[in-house]
């Protein structure tokens, strides 16, 4: 034992330093933020875009305007790793609105069911009244809680056209335009209880779905955007809306999602909101946000930002700190072979062994402990 003792010592003298602590990285501009809209004629190359929804409007998608961003990431954070080794703690994504146009849309953090916006295609929401499934309900539509609606975010899927290495800022367009419903690619999304991805562009319709058997649902979103210094109706400057990540959604899937993408080197998101809007009429009543072409347009404007703080490399659970509860992780698959990360495998090698051991005990109390 005292031997044993020894020699992780050694080892963990001699690898002190090779493994990283908690890291906070930030991308600044993004290589692709393009307004996702059957009527953008400038494809990534548009000044603002903004989020809206066409429920209750025939050839459109219910998410129908929606901000589509990627960030290329390989230059601050090594790619081709195995995506369990990317400790993702947090991730944020900010975007800038803009004032021109006297914002007063309202502030809702909540998310809104699917059958509190126009289902039946009449006009109006609830127009007999009573809610949902109630007697006497006519129409399958309930009043929203509060006013506004969210500003949602969330995954970016991909196909049958596109796939995340395809797809640029000038891309056709693909999703429903002045025609029967169709599928857009790519299109936001979020995971069924068996890690599917269902189609959140026609929520509301419910199309697109059927083969996993869903039809009309309400999504959660990733993040709901919280604006930052924002007055509705008094705006004279712009402001930031935050999205934190929940990255804890879906088992973790969520998570999954962005350690692939930081292994892939560019991180994809959509902002697929569902403000009312009337045709023609005025921009005031949603979100608008700077594109990185737009930065001219306002001394105080700025691209979509993403932030990713990765925890130390030596935290196999992904809790965010390097504690007993990983090192009894390692521990019972100590000598492993064709191990992963989360058996302990911190090196890589395919092996749970004393130089994994050792780089958890270099580690060990770092990250958010409290």
């Amino acid at each position: 034992m005292r031997q044993s003792l020894i020699v992780l010592a050694l080892f963990v003298t001699l690898s002190a330093g090779q493994f990283a602590a908690a890291q906070q990285f930030a991308f600044n501009t993004p290589a692709i933020d393009r307004w996702h809209y059957p009527f953008n004629g400038t494809p990534g190359r548009r000044p603002i875009f903004s989020t809206f929804g066409a429920t209750g409007v025939a050839g459109f998608n219910d998410r129908d305007g929606e901000p589509l961003l990627a960030w290329d990431t390989g230059g601050q954070i090594p790619t081709g790793a195995d995506p369990n080794t990317y400790a993702i703690q947090s991730i944020r994504v900010t975007l800038t609105a803009d004032w021109f146009d006297g914002p007063d849309w309202p502030v809702d953090m909540t998310v809104d069911e699917w059958f509190t916006f126009d289902v039946n295609f009449d006009g109006m929401v609830n127009g007999d009244g009573i809610p949902r499934g109630e007697p006497n309900d006519t129409d399958g539509e309930s009043n929203d809680d509060d006013p506004g609606r969210p500003i949602e975010m969330f995954g970016v899927g991909f196909g049958p056209t596109y796939t995340a290495s395809t797809y640029t800022e000038t891309s056709a367009y693909i999703g429903s335009i002045n025609s029967p419903s169709a599928a857009r690619d790519p299109f936001p999304f979020v995971f069924d209880p068996n890690g599917a991805m269902l189609h959140c562009e026609d929520s509301v319709r419910g199309n697109f779905n059927g083969p996993l058997g869903v039809t009309s649902f309400t999504p959660t979103p990733w993040a709901i955007g919280e604006p930052i210094g924002y007055t509705p109706g008094a705006q004279t400057i712009p402001f930031d809306v935050v999205f934190d990540i929940d990255l804890t959604q879906s088992d973790g899937r969520v998570r999954r999602y962005f350690q692939e993408q930081l292994a892939a080197g560019r991180v994809f998101v959509v902002v697929a909101g569902m403000a009312n809007t009337v045709q023609m009429g005025s921009t005031s009543a949603f979100p608008v946000f700077f594109t990185k072409e737009g930065l001219t347009l306002d001394p105080l404007a700025k691209a979509g930002k993403l932030e990713i703080r990765l925890g130390p490399a030596a935290d196999i659970n992904g809790d965010g700190c390097v504690d007993l509860s990983d090192l009894a992780g390692l521990l019972s698959h100590f000598g492993a072979t064709g191990a992963s990360f989360a058996d302990g495998d911190i090196t890589g090698d395919g092996e749970v062994g004393l130089p994994d051991l050792a780089g958890l005990l270099a580690e060990f109390g770092a990250g958010d402990c409290g």
